[in-house]
């Protein structure tokens, strides 16, 4: 897992807003820095989510590092709600690092409740932000929780961007998991079919508006408007549901299975979706 740093608005002022933010200030001479970071990252590993740890090389990013008024490395400070809460500076022992998160950590974030990590999980997918919840659930994976359920969660989450990676995940599962998880596992497939319409290189032989709305539908998923691709395909289903071997309902199927019941399109039309069939 890479925790460098990429984009400082979205990766700490609009990250800050909903969960802590661990800001590690190093530089590749920096010998405490080298004796720092593996143990940061190893608690940032093991915190499901509940921190998020973000490395900032001072040398490649001087402007950012000097906004934070860094004077000395290691630093590290902690931002939550786009306000700075609290610091440290020199390469604490793990043991002082983990009183000082336990210190500073928001109470509500602070607890090793797996019921409270799936109410995380539940309120990054209803707030549509899939990789806040692909965070947590692989925080989650990489900490020695890789059951079928964090499996099959994170195969969903991983797509449509990378199906291998979901085949890799969905094809760790026990035999009796492959038959409790039987649609999910055609998922992969479906979306690459479906990016492959979008491409232009899948050809639809159908013809008409049922026609067009589905390839609508393909090409509003490629771009991420997972609203109206879900609209889109709807629509075709209505008029005609024969268009690509049903590949409407298919779409629509693997579409939810990948967002969650929880996140807004889910929520909008997974009903229309249901009537639509009959």
């Amino acid at each position: 897992m890479s925790y460098e740093l990429t984009d400082f608005r979205k990766d700490i002022v609009e990250a800050s807003k909903t969960t802590p933010v661990v800001v590690d200030f190093w530089a590749e001479w920096c010998g405490p820095c080298k004796t720092l970071g593996p143990v940061l990252e190893k608690l940032a590993g093991q915190a499901r989510g509940k921190w998020k740890l973000v490395k900032i090389d001072v040398d490649k990013h001087q402007q950012i590092a000097a906004q934070f008024q860094i004077r000395s490395i290691p630093s590290v400070k902690m931002v939550y709600q786009g306000a700075l809460v609290a610091e440290f500076n020199g390469a604490l022992p793990e043991a002082q690092i983990k009183e000082w998160l336990k210190e500073n950590l928001p109470e509500s974030e602070d607890t090793d409740d797996e019921t409270d990590v799936q109410e995380l999980i539940k309120n990054a997918l209803s707030e549509g932000n899939r990789d806040r919840a692909k965070e947590i659930v692989r925080a989650a994976w990489n900490n020695g929780e890789n059951d079928a359920d964090h499996a099959v969660l994170l195969a969903m989450l991983e797509l449509p961007e990378d199906p291998e990676t979901a085949k890799k995940l969905l094809n760790t599962l026990k035999e009796e998991d492959k038959v409790r998880f039987e649609i999910e596992q055609t998922v992969p497939e479906t979306l690459v079919h479906v990016r492959k319409v979008a491409d232009g290189n899948h050809s639809v032989s159908e013809t008409g508006k049922a026609a067009e709305l589905y390839v609508e539908g393909c090409n509003a998923f490629k771009t991420g408007d997972y609203r109206q691709a879900a609209d889109s395909w709807i629509n075709s289903i209505m008029l005609d549901r024969k268009v690509d071997d049903d590949g409407a309902r298919k779409a629509c199927v693997a579409l939810f299975k990948i967002l969650g019941d929880h996140h807004p399109v889910s929520q909008e039309f997974r009903r229309r979706f249901s009537m639509a069939l009959y």
